[in-house]
């Protein structure tokens, strides 16, 4: 994401919340000059910056950057996700182990090969 879409996210949020550039200046702690090179995307905006922002437009850091909020799935959690896909994973290992089986009983069939190769060109 660059920061041409991060001030441009956090300019219409914090019109939206109807405060002004000197507020957020003021919040911040840092100079109205300061702000608004920071909006205009001049200066490059540091995490505690964005974090600092989003707590004073009481939104998520993940909003100022990608323009939306996140969709969050209620109830899922870790725990539930590894439980739904555990069996997938453990048939993926499976079929994993015996592809490298595989691969190895044709290496040895290539080796083989070669040796009868070389003892008929002698």
């Amino acid at each position: 994401m660059d920061n041409t879409s991060i001030k441009e996210n956090i300019r219409k949020i914090r019109k939206q919340r109807k405060m002004t550039q000197e507020e957020m200046a003021h919040l911040l702690g840092i100079s109205v000059t300061a702000y608004r090179d920071l909006e205009r995307g001049n200066t490059s905006i540091m995490n505690v910056h964005l974090l600092k922002i989003a707590e004073l437009l009481e939104t998520s850091s993940e909003e100022l950057v990608l323009g939306y909020r996140p969709v969050q799935m209620p109830g899922k959690k870790l725990e539930d996700v590894q439980a739904e896909y555990s069996e997938k994973v453990m048939a993926l290992e499976k079929e994993i182990d015996y592809l490298r089986k595989l691969v190895k009983s044709l290496e040895e069939t290539i080796a083989t090969k070669n040796q009868i190769i070389e003892m008929l060109q002698k």
